[in-house]
């Protein structure tokens, strides 16, 4: 053997034992941890997008100050999916691939949601998404993909049980847009109500653009309901308000998280004031105000953006606590492999944030607990909290 084969040997040899006892999660580690954000901040779902950069930009300030992840910096890549789903596919495309980012957030419309949940779980990307509809998160289909939000079914689960109970419900009728997020409400309620052996009297729909849905109403009122569940985003819902209204719809309405968006809130009143829809417990008031913890974070929200700050704070709020369970799970993980997280996540137990206290499991990926959804007035909001209905105080 040569003494320069030697001297290899010995310095190869010299540098493997110096590893012995290292994971390789930790020789292997990047620098930097790199989120890729997918949000809506173009179209009906834009202040959904703003809400949820004002979340992540202080977070990520906040979080490398302190140290990072393990020594990682946590770097955000915006991408605006434009409240489309063709676009984005697009963006996550480049994120995947070109951004090689190790975590997709975001996707808070269902039906673009749905769309970029095949790509992202083939990629093994962890996904947690903000929307709502009960078929984006499957354990089985999408094993990646995670969900801190209200599905669709609990949030139909409360109103029909509220409607029966308040109003005696018996003859519903359905107003929903026709995107898969109106359509997975669709579902949703008509599953909820199957329960209870009753069946929609009427069933329309509306889309995103329609500025006037008087028609609709022509038919609803002839099916004379008790009472009209309504499902879409928020400004779209402002303009069916007005046309209840002009139709002369006096029967009790009630819809899901979408109505709480910031285009319902400035453009849903008059005409909207007593409609009503699902929200998180902690961002009402009623008998007993907000937890002071969600109240000093919309403080902080609000001293730091000022009057730029987005209507739609509760969910900067439910950012923060993606944010904050993702960094668990990536410290718990020591690595920045999909797969690793995936598993840290599914042992993510009893996680207090500000929305909620989450739990997820290998067949549970929706960590949200029904007990934290109530029914507040869209448009009743004082420093952007929420007037429960009476019966929910």
């Amino acid at each position: 053997m040569s003494k320069q084969r030697r001297s290899f040997l010995a310095l190869a040899s010299a540098l493997a034992a110096s590893t012995v006892g290292i994971p390789i999660s930790t020789i292997a580690q990047p620098r930097e941890l790199v989120l890729g954000i997918v949000n809506p901040m173009t179209g009906p779902g834009a202040d959904l997008g703003i809400s949820g950069q004002q979340a992540i930009d202080p977070f990520i300030e906040e979080i490398n100050k302190a140290g990072g992840i393990n020594g990682m910096k946590v770097r955000a890549v915006y991408r605006d999916d434009q409240s489309n789903p063709r676009t984005g596919v697009q963006v996550v495309t480049e994120l995947i691939q070109r951004e090689k980012v190790h975590i997709i957030m975001g996707a808070n419309l269902t039906h673009v949601a749905f769309s970029l949940a095949p790509l992202i779980n083939q990629a093994k990307v962890p996904f947690f998404t903000m929307a709502t509809g009960d078929a984006v998160v499957d354990p089985e289909k999408f094993p990646y993909n995670f969900r801190i939000n209200t599905a669709n079914s609990i949030e139909a689960e409360k109103l029909v049980e509220h409607a029966i109970k308040l109003h005696g419900m018996k003859a519903p009728a359905f107003l929903v847009d026709n995107t898969a997020y109106g359509q997975s409400g669709d579902r949703a309620l008509r599953a909820a109500l199957a329960k209870r052996n009753i069946q929609p009297v009427a069933v329309e729909s509306f889309g995103l653009s329609d500025t006037d849905t008087s028609g609709q109403f022509v038919n609803i009122k002839k099916a004379n309901p008790d009472v009209l569940f309504v499902w879409g985003l928020g400004g779209p819902l402002a303009l069916v308000s007005r046309s209840a209204e002009r139709a002369g719809f006096t029967a009790p309405v009630y819809g899901g998280f979408g109505m709480h968006q910031e285009g319902f809130i400035k453009l849903g009143s008059p005409s909207g004031d007593k409609w009503a829809a699902t929200i998180w417990r902690s961002f009402t008031q009623g008998t007993s105000p907000a937890p002071e913890a969600v109240q000093a974070y919309v403080a902080r929200q609000s001293k730091i953006f000022g009057d730029k700050l987005s209507g739609s704070v509760n969910i900067s709020a439910l950012w923060d606590d993606a944010l904050r369970m993702t960094v668990d799970a990536v410290r718990r993980a020591g690595s920045t492999d999909g797969e690793a997280i995936r598993l840290a996540l599914e042992s993510t137990t009893n996680f207090k944030g500000l929305i909620s206290t989450y739990s997820f499991s290998k067949t549970k990926h929706d960590g949200f607990e029904p007990k934290d959804v109530a029914i507040a007035f869209a448009t009743k909001v004082d420093k952007h909290i929420r007037r429960r209905i009476p019966s929910e105080n």
